[in-house]
């Protein structure tokens, strides 16, 4: 997904994060059509908080993902650039 020019499209996006201290260590977003109701893009991945060692069992039990899972995912500064661009 990249950036447009005067887009007709509208974006849904889901975080997943880690609690009790708030990290994002899930990124997802579909661009739709909204004319015809169709997905014409996504993009989704896991997030590696600061420190993984912060996310709770609870965390990981209630989103099914674990510290181990998002080790060697990009931190939300490599996606930032990205994120920007789908949702503006």
């Amino acid at each position: 997904m990249g950036p447009t020019q005067d887009r007709s499209e509208i974006v849904f996006f889901d975080v997943e994060t880690t609690f009790p201290i708030r990290h994002i260590w899930e990124f997802g977003a579909i661009l739709v059509c909204p004319r015809k109701l169709e997905e014409l893009d996504k993009y989704t991945t896991l997030v590696r908080p600061a420190d993984p060692s912060l996310v709770s069992n609870l965390c990981a039990r209630r989103n099914d993902i674990t510290p181990e899972d998002v080790f060697s995912a990009p931190t939300f500064a490599d996606i930032a650039d990205t994120v920007f661009d789908i949702l503006q």
